[in-house]
């Protein structure tokens, strides 16, 4: 029987990142540039194709710029003439403003407007026309206007020609990046294109996916143009790039049961977690880490807790830890009752709904000194750690799982600016040592050696109490199962988000319970990673 080829990640680049490959790939590959743009923009004018439908006889209108975006625009313009539609191309230069591979696209426009006895091809320059509003209505306008390099806010007469096309009624198709958009943070500068479909050329652009990109990208094409995949899985190791996981990669990384497994050999799970105000929480953790495929659970919790939380679990195994008499939990007598499950367990999950008790927070801080265990931390286990994280450093070595949201996140590392958000994730998981999943839209996995991966999946279904807890349920059932803690928190994230997705294609987003998240979970483990 063949072997299954490897699934590929997706790289996703800083503009810089991008610039450098495509520099490799012309003078050290020699693959000249005018053939990259050529490509690009072909591809772009398929992607144009499929939203018009019919090509001959519609309306276009290519807004271009005097660089290389400009110059994929002018490609497009000549394969959707070639092809029969009416193409009306507004450039903003002269041409002997344009890039060079630019300038020899637009002079091929030129002789083809000379030669087109049709009248199908106009070309106008911007400062010529009495108004945008004088050309034709089109079936698709086409922003081929700035592309990726933008760092400061949109000055006249871009910003009124984006305003001018954010009005239009017909569907719009960005190239490379919708004008406007920061193609590093996905922050808008000014003003921006409000995009139906983004093309982009060679690799995704980190801005598609943060901030204001999935509200102004559409959905979003990556065209193949000729850069070698070597060349760009070396500059995805520049600071600010990042990865993002497919399906395929996915199903080649989920742990798979042995003919001969049992409870124990699948891999036990121990969930620290509860108290007397938050009783959901374990009960969503525990049940994930099952779901997802760890053979024992057991949650231990406050010993006050256990008989609520036995009412709810039922698969799940529970252990009362002992209270001191202020309320929190006792950390040398929780030792003495935990030490045996310490040894048995392969996983630890500590912090759903543990509440804030000072006790509490100083066993947290013990046991975590004490275990060797891989071990995720999510909500009041991370706010044990507020003012203490040299124990982080000391400890983590690489087998934790930190899952702040961004508030946890800023009480743990201070005022940081989170428009770098994968800067910011690169740098506190090598400074801490840990895999560090800062929870958002998207969610963003950092690891200890830099690596950092940009979520696939879900959508703002998600945004409701206690997929959090769900979400570190399933990191720790899967590193219970033998995962690395690394794969295991970029499994959990696309796993989880595909949960949601499959629930908001059949429900109304605002409707979603996190447990609805646990019952979706085994059709989308079934239906898209099973092998």
């Amino acid at each position: 029987m063949e072997a299954m080829p490897e699934a590929l990640p997706e790289p996703v680049l800083t503009a810089r990142a991008m610039r450098e490959a495509d520099r490799r790939t012309i003078e050290e590959l020699g693959l000249p540039g005018r053939v990259l743009m050529e490509t690009a923009g072909r591809g772009a004018a398929d992607v144009a194709a499929r939203m018009l439908g019919t090509v001959a006889g519609r309306t276009v209108v290519c807004l271009c710029g005097r660089g290389n975006n400009g110059g994929d625009g002018f490609v497009l313009a000549r394969v959707l003439h070639a092809r029969g539609a009416r193409v009306h191309v507004v450039t903003l230069a002269d041409v002997s403003a344009m890039s060079d591979n630019a300038a020899a696209n637009y002079r091929l426009l030129e002789q083809l407007a000379a030669a087109d006895a049709s009248g199908r091809l106009h070309l106008h320059r911007l400062d010529a026309l009495v108004g945008l509003d004088h050309l034709p209505p089109a079936d698709l306008y086409v922003d081929a206007l700035l592309g990726t390099g933008l760092s400061s806010p949109l000055r006249s007469p871009i910003r009124e020609l984006v305003q001018w096309l954010n009005e239009r009624a017909a569907p719009v198709l960005a190239i490379d990046i919708p004008t406007g958009l920061d193609s590093d943070t996905g922050e808008v500068l000014g003003a921006a294109v409000a995009a139906t479909r983004t093309v982009t050329m060679g690799a995704l652009k980190v801005g598609l996916l943060l901030g204001e990109g999935p509200r102004l990208c559409g959905a979003i094409d990556v065209i193949e143009i000729g850069i070698p995949r070597h060349v760009l899985e070396q500059v995805a190791r520049q600071p600010g790039c990042a990865w993002r996981a497919t399906d395929a990669l996915i199903r080649q990384w989920l742990p798979r049961r042995a003919h001969d497994a049992h409870k124990y050999s699948a891999g036990m799970a121990l969930v620290v977690a509860g108290s007397r105000e938050f009783t959901g929480a374990p009960v969503m953790a525990a049940t994930a880490a099952a779901r997802i495929g760890a053979g024992y659970v057991l949650c231990a919790c406050p010993s006050d807790v256990r008989p609520i939380l036995a009412t709810k679990l039922t698969e799940v195994a529970l252990l009362g830890l002992p209270e001191t008499e202020r309320g929190g939990i006792d950390q040398e007598d929780a030792f003495d009752v935990l030490d045996g499950w310490l040894e048995r367990a392969r996983a630890l999950l500590v912090g759903p709904g543990l509440g804030r008790h000072p006790d509490t927070q100083r066993f947290v801080r013990a046991l975590l000194e004490r275990t060797q265990l891989p071990t995720v931390i999510d909500a009041d286990g991370l706010n044990a750690l507020v003012g203490f994280t040299d124990l982080i450093r000391e400890h983590a070595q690489g087998r934790w799982i930190l899952t702040p949201h961004t508030g946890e996140f800023r009480r743990l590392a201070g005022e940081v600016d989170l428009t770098r958000r994968i800067e910011v994730v690169q740098e506190y998981a090598r400074a801490w040592g840990c895999v560090l999943l800062l929870k958002g839209m998207p969610s963003v996995v950092g690891w200890p050696d830099g690596t950092v991966w940009i979520n696939a999946t879900g959508n703002p279904a998600l945004a409701t109490a206690g997929t959090g807890d769900v979400l570190a349920g399933l990191c720790v059932g899967l590193v219970a199962q033998g995962l690395p803690p690394t794969q295991a928190a970029v499994c959990a994230l696309h796993v989880g988000g595909a949960a949601a997705d499959r629930y908001a294609a059949h429900y109304g987003t605002a409707s979603m319970m996190a447990l609805d998240l646990l019952a979706h979970l085994p059709v989308v483990l079934r239906e898209r990673f099973d092998r």
